[in-house]
Formats: structure tokens, sequence, C-alpha cells
């Protein structure tokens, strides 16, 4: 049987999806085990950049080369992108459930459209007025829970949750400048060996590393392999085969996948009011998906 390349690049992003999706669960489970989110990040960052490094040294060693003249770019982009997003991600997974932290991220796509209105590279229409009011209504449910009752996450995890969202859309924004000289692959590597040192001021990682058991530390290299290097590989060769609109839109499966596994596994349970606001930020991002589309 020959798969379509439609439905090849279809069943590599569903791939991405998953890995990314069940990632959220692994980290949870690891937070209940007492770990703590600085350390996961620190270990992330560095397990990731060794092995993928050490990968590309054998493979492509051309994309482990930077024009000095742009050392202070991945310098930002290491920082306040990368180990930006990744911290503030697994910080609002260890201060609230799965499902709402992934889909908090997920409104980083309005963000990236705000920040065009701001500039004027966008104009506003009324798709664009949908979006923004489906994703604010949406997150506001997702933090509301239920009416008639506090917030349904703490002080800490809203303000992690929106900070991995802006983060991540201050990550998309500032990484597109890094791509008109240099792979995705090199963004990714060196923002993460940046910011894979500056974590290093936390504490050496060798003894973060070896101050867990066994059995956790074969978890820190589960989520530097199956939670980062493969699925973007799988994304990326997903993106060969779709077109970035497309991707996009079949990417939303990711924060859904994310919230059924965490109930499966974790027995994480959102409200009726949680469901509705989760589909309303699906429905944003669909809808900015689309507007990109449409653009000529």
């Amino acid at each position: 049987m020959v798969l379509s390349n439609q439905l090849k690049g279809f069943l590599y992003i569903l791939l991405a999806d998953s890995l990314w999706g069940l990632s959220g669960t692994v980290a949870k489970y690891l937070f209940n085990q007492q770990v703590s989110p600085y350390d996961l990040v620190q270990l992330r960052l560095i397990l990731s950049f060794i092995l993928l490094g050490a990968y590309f040294a054998v493979v492509n060693p051309k994309l482990l080369k930077v024009q000095q003249r742009d050392y202070g770019y991945f310098l930002i982009f290491g920082i306040f992108g990368v180990a930006t997003v990744q911290f503030t991600y697994l910080y609002a997974i260890s201060e609230t459930n799965v499902a709402t932290a992934v889909f908090l991220q997920y409104l980083s796509p309005i963000f990236i459209l705000l920040y065009g209105l701001l500039t004027r590279q966008e104009i506003i229409t009324a798709i664009k007025l949908l979006a923004i009011s489906s994703a604010t209504l949406g997150g506001f449910l997702i933090v509301k829970g239920n009416f008639g009752s506090g917030l349904a996450v703490t002080i800490p995890g809203l303000i992690g949750g929106l900070a991995s969202a802006l983060s991540f859309a201050f990550y998309t924004i500032y990484g597109k400048y890094g791509l008109d000289r240099y792979s995705l692959w090199t963004l990714l590597l060196w923002g993460m060996g940046v910011g894979g040192i500056v974590w290093m001021f936390h504490a050496p990682p060798w003894v973060t590393f070896f101050s867990y058991s066994r059995e956790v530390s074969v978890f820190f290299f589960y989520i530097a392999i199956f939670s980062t290097i493969l699925p973007f590989g799988f994304f990326f060769k997903g993106l060969q085969y779709l077109s970035p609109v497309v991707t996009g839109i079949t990417s939303s499966m990711e924060p859904v996948l994310a919230g059924i596994i965490a109930y499966i596994i974790l027995g994480e349970v959102l409200s009726n009011l949680q469901i509705i606001g989760c589909s309303l930020v699906i429905v944003a991002v669909v809808l900015v998906q689309i507007r990109k589309e449409k653009k000529p």
C-alpha cells in the first residue's frame, strides 16, 4: 500500500503531536515525584543540545556553524526564546494541570496576531476579530473553570501559562529573523545550547542529574529524545509534505491529545466550561491559520 504525500505528512504531524502531547503528562509525573521544574528544564535543554549536537556533528556538520556577527542574536534567542519557553511551560504544568498549561500556551498565535496589528503588519478584519474574541473567551473559561467559584488554576499557574504563550510568540517572531540565514535545526540546536548554559547557573548539571534516582534519570533522557528531538524531526518531515496552513491546523491536535492522555494516565479532569474554553482556543488557532492561507 502506497501512502499519498498528504497522508504521510498528516501522519508525521500526528506523531509529533502525540509525542508533544505525552510530554506534558510525563513532566507532570516527574513533578509528582518531587522533581523540580528548574531541574527538568535545565536537563532537557542540556541533554537535547548534547544529543542533537553529536548527531549533526556526524551527519551534517554544516548545521553547527554560526557566523560571529550572529552571536548576539543567538544569545537573545536562546535566553528569551528557547529557555524561557521551556521553563514557563514546564512551570505552568507544575502549578496546574497538563491540559490547562498546554491550552494557555496555545494562545500564542493570538499574541502574534496582536503584535502584527500593533506594528501595522496586519489590518483588522472580521475573521481576526473573531479569532481574538474566541481565544479571549476560551482562555477565560479555562482559567475560571466554574461560575460562582474562584479561579480553577493558581495565580502562579496562570502567570506561567500566559508567560509561556507570550514567550512562545516571541520565539516564533524573533526566530523568523534567523531563518533567513540558518536552518531551523541550527536555531533549535544553539537556542538550546545557550539556554542550557544559562541554566548552568542554577546548579552544575551533573549534580542535578545524579541527585535523582536511576528511574527518574531515564525520564530525563525520554524528555530530551521523545519530547524534543523526535517530535521536531517528525514535525519538519510532515512540513515537507503539507502546506504551512494545513500543518498548523493539524498541529492543533496537540493540546487535545495532551488533555486526553493526561485524563487517561493522571486522571486529570476538566470542567464543562474548561472543555468549552479549550474548544474556543482551537477555533481561534484554526481561524488564524485560515487567515494566513487567505493572505495574498
